[in-house]
This record gives C-alpha cells, sequence and structure tokens, in this order.
C-alpha cells in the first residue's frame, strides 16, 4: 500500500494522477476541498487529510515536500529544484524538470499517460477557461476565439470567474462531478496555464495550453497537447504568474493572435481549418 501525499493546488493534485495510475492502490493524502478530485485519479482507493493516521504499512511518497507535508514520516520526497525555478525566472536559464519526470522519479514508477480521470466524451464543441488565479495568465481574445469556432463553444470557470465566464455565455461550476460533467461533448480544451488545463488533459480531451508569464517548459505541461506562446525574452515573469505584467506591457498574452489560438484548436481536435 502507498499514502501519496500533495496538499495543493488543483493542477499539481491532478498531475499527480501519473503517479497514482502507475502505483495502484493508493491513499491520496490532501488538503479536503481536493478530496473530491483525489478520490477519481485512477489507482486511488481513499483519501486522507492531514492529520489523519495513516495506514498501517504503507509507503509514504511525498509529492509536495515543503515544511508542512515534512512531518508526515515519509519514505521518499520530490525534488522541489527550487533554485533552478527561481534562476529560470531571474537570469532565463534552462527549465527545471519538468514535474511529472519529478514526481515519477519520486515514487519509483514511470509516469502513467492520461487519462488519469472518467475520460470526457468527446463531441465537435470548443470548452474555454478564461479564468485563472493570476491575472496575467488570462488572455484578453477569448471572445473573438469563441466567435471564430465552426461549432458550439462552451465556457467554464470555478467559483468567482463569474465576470469572465458570464459574457461569454458560460457558467462557473462548483464541485468537481459538475465540473468534469461540463467538459462532456468537447471536441478541444483551451485554457491559460491553470488547473483546468490539466484537468481536461486528465479525462483525455485534446487540450491548448495559452502561456504568458510562464512557459511550455517550466515542467507544467508535459503530458501532451499543443502549447500556444510567444518567443519574448521577458519570459517567464514568473513562476506562478502575478497580479500586473513586471515590464507593464503584457506582450505575451495580448499579442498572442487569435488566428494562431484557432489553428491549434482546430489541429488538436482534429478538424480542418476554414478556408480562407
Amino acid at each position: 500500500m502507498n499514502v501519496v501525499v500533495r496538499y495543493s493546488s488543483l493542477g499539481d493534485v491532478i498531475l499527480a494522477g501519473a503517479v497514482t495510475a502507475a502505483l495502484g492502490d493508493v491513499w491520496f493524502l490532501t488538503h479536503p476541498r481536493y478530496h473530491d478530485i483525489a478520490r477519481r485519479l485512477t489507482g486511488v482507493v481513499g483519501v486522507l487529510a492531514p492529520g489523519d493516521p495513516l495506514p498501517a504499512g504503507a509507503r509514504v511518497v511525498d509529492l509536495h515536500h515543503n515544511l508542512r507535508s515534512a512531518r508526515v514520516p515519509a519514505h521518499t520526497r520530490v525534488e522541489r529544484q527550487d533554485l533552478r525555478r527561481r534562476a529560470r525566472v531571474w537570469f532565463k536559464t534552462a527549465p527545471a524538470d519538468p514535474v511529472l519526470t519529478r514526481y515519477a522519479r519520486a515514487a519509483g514508477v514511470p509516469p502513467a499517460p492520461p487519462p488519469w480521470l472518467p475520460p470526457a466524451r468527446r463531441g465537435d464543441a470548443l470548452v474555454i477557461a478564461p479564468g485563472a488565479a493570476h491575472a496575467t495568465k488570462r488572455w484578453p481574445h477569448w471572445a473573438a476565439l469563441a466567435a471564430a469556432w465552426p461549432g458550439p463553444v462552451r465556457a467554464v470557470g470555478g467559483p468567482g470567474e463569474e465576470a469572465l465566464v458570464a459574457p461569454l455565455g458560460g457558467v462557473c461550476e462548483a464541485g468537481f462531478d459538475r465540473t468534469l460533467a461540463a467538459l462532456d461533448g468537447a471536441a478541444v480544451l483551451c485554457a491559460g496555464d491553470t488547473g483546468l488545463l490539466h484537468l481536461g488533459a486528465a479525462a483525455g480531451l485534446p487540450v491548448v495550453g495559452l502561456f504568458g508569464p510562464t512557459t511550455s517548459a517550466d515542467g507544467f505541461f508535459s503530458y501532451g497537447g499543443r502549447a500556444v506562446e510567444l518567443d519574448l525574452a521577458c519570459r517567464p515573469c514568473s513562476r506562478f504568474g502575478g497580479p500586473v505584467c513586471p515590464v507593464g506591457d503584457h506582450r505575451c498574452l495580448r499579442d498572442l493572435d487569435v488566428a494562431s489560438v484557432l489553428a491549434a484548436c482546430l489541429a488538436a481536435a482534429g478538424l480542418a481549418p476554414a478556408a480562407g
């Protein structure tokens, strides 16, 4: 029996599915807000909250490795590579190892390919997720992309993102059951570097990620999908994104044109681009 520890955040908990699927018969120790998604990951037989007793004789794999998780007696812990990740932002050095590579190395298994969640039913809809916890990760051209898609469009978001989603005719879903249900019928999911991007990929959907303050090489986009991003000297400017652009122009996403994103979405969905 294994116990996998990853307290947060949504994207990291989902990416841990590459390890739980490979290990099998896993208890997942995470914050209660993530229990609904953690128990759906392939290989997970139960969930635990911080402070709960661990199964007797369990091998503990700590995929968080911070001061809080260090209180859990683990057999192995993920290599965080914090200095490499900070140097990447400050000096534009080589990126750290991908998250899945580090997770799998800590667990001693090869990462399992997605889906790690119950697969979403495929259809012809473009599902877009315009929100992001950090403002600098929000692409400003979602409405134009929705208008250009040759089929149905559905916008989704989480609680608190109503102002971003409602103008696109979408809904903010509370609870992972409803969020996963909103992915049904999608041909492709397009999102920023957010938890919903990982959620779509983990449910087996083709995904297109729009990267601005972070880059697809920084370790959070290592399970496939298509990345759309600009080669700018200022990128990456942050490990996670932030409230404002450090150089004041937000070119990384402002100048990311609709035509390029649409072409990536069509290609990911296996559709031919529109004539003309």
